[in-house]
């Protein structure tokens, strides 16, 4: 074999790269799910055995539960386990269900770059302006809101990678039931 044949090509790594950082955000979720736990029993204890309710708690959720859903969405769109919906595809012939899947992945990659550059550009301006969150607990917002853009831009390039994946559709089956 030859070395081109053996070492993987610049977009194969950094595929392999997105892959690893999506990985990586997903078991950060999972150390959200964690806290967002152990702070709740946590609370629950405080509140009622000790009489002495903590003042984080409820802002520590808030702020996990946003870093969670963001750090787990690239790798439920990565790994194609999000919720969907494939009742009309089923019905259709899997060159005309591919086509349209391809062309929906292509829309759903659109609005999550669209939604990325807004959600950059209001954390960028929360970063410049050094804007704190309101609550009990404050920090600075930039913080919390930077997994919000990487989250959104992360699961768009997962659709257009899928989109343009030439395996066929298959049919889940849920249609002849």
């Amino acid at each position: 074999m030859t070395q081109a044949a053996q070492s993987p090509s610049f977009v194969q790594r950094l595929v392999a790269l997105h892959d690893t950082v999506t990985r990586a955000g997903y078991v950060l979720a999972g150390l959200c799910l964690a806290v967002i736990v152990c702070s709740f029993c946590f609370e629950v204890a405080a509140r009622y055995f000790f009489s002495s309710p903590t003042s984080w708690a409820s802002s520590m959720v808030a702020y996990m539960l946003c870093a969670m859903v963001f750090l787990a969405m690239p790798e439920l769109s990565r790994k194609r386990i999000h919720i969907y919906i494939s009742i009309v595809l089923d019905l259709m012939k899997p060159e005309h269900a591919t086509l349209v899947q391809r062309c929906t992945r292509v829309v759903a990659a659109a609005a999550c770059l669209l939604a990325a550059a807004f959600s950059f550009d209001a954390t960028w301006m929360q970063f410049n302006n050094g804007i704190a969150t309101v609550n009990e607990w404050r920090i600075q917002k930039w913080m919390l809101s930077i997994v919000i853009p990487y989250g959104l831009f992360s699961t768009s390039i997962h659709f257009l990678r899928q989109a343009a994946d030439k395996q066929l559709y298959e049919a889940s089956g849920a249609a002849e039931s």
